[in-house]
């Protein structure tokens, strides 16, 4: 009987629907595994940065269910499981969040000059965008051009982390309202949410 019920368990956990994991999950996909689509055959772009793959799983099914191109934002130092650890104040990620001007470097930048929208995913860190998000928008010129920001959190809103990204960007980009997917939601949340974009 107990052999049956563990069967059960671990069926019942198989089938659950996964998006935003942890930093300790397995499961996480990761987008090298994603099929890159044809260059060319989109006006959108999904950018996301993602160290902790939580991020990851939500930009892929946006840009499956758009048929866009995807980047990600890769740090020059990539970072490690205590960079990662919100718990301790010296921390990598704590000492840069602490310091509004903290501008950690981009391993590569994409070519945007193509693309008319933006998509742009994000963890949310101390109720903010990541330091490396204002590197990338201060970075790169998104005039003219539609950004859409997306986030996931385990328990924060996305706050006011899109509009201080938009004060640090081109001024006639338009931005739109930040959408925030917590780590309940599923890929099927994604797809939805996209296609109510309408940008197809």
């Amino acid at each position: 009987m107990k052999k049956l019920f563990l069967l059960l368990m671990a069926l019942i956990l198989l089938c659950m629907p996964v998006l935003a994991e942890d930093a300790t999950s397995s499961a996480t996909l990761a987008v090298d595994d994603f099929p890159r689509l044809p260059k060319g055959d989109s006006r959108i772009l999904v950018v996301f940065f993602s160290p902790e793959k939580t991020v990851c799983s939500a930009a892929i099914a946006a840009a499956n269910a758009l048929g866009s191109e995807i980047f990600e934002i890769r740090p020059a130092e990539p970072y490690t499981a205590e960079d990662l650890n919100y718990h301790d104040r010296q921390s990598r990620t704590s000492i840069e969040m602490n310091d509004p001007a903290s501008r950690p470097e981009i391993a590569e930048m994409p070519v945007l000059d193509r693309f008319d929208t933006i998509l742009l995913g994000y963890p949310i860190w101390w109720g903010q965008a990541p330091r490396i998000l204002c590197t990338f928008v201060e970075s790169v010129d998104l005039s003219g051009k539609t950004v859409i920001p997306f986030c996931t959190s385990g328990s924060s809103g996305a706050g006011s982390s899109a509009v201080n990204l938009q004060k640090l960007g081109s001024e006639d980009a338009v931005w739109l309202e930040a959408k925030r997917f917590n780590n309940g939601s599923t890929k099927e949340d994604v797809y939805a949410w996209a296609e109510s974009l309408n940008l197809q």
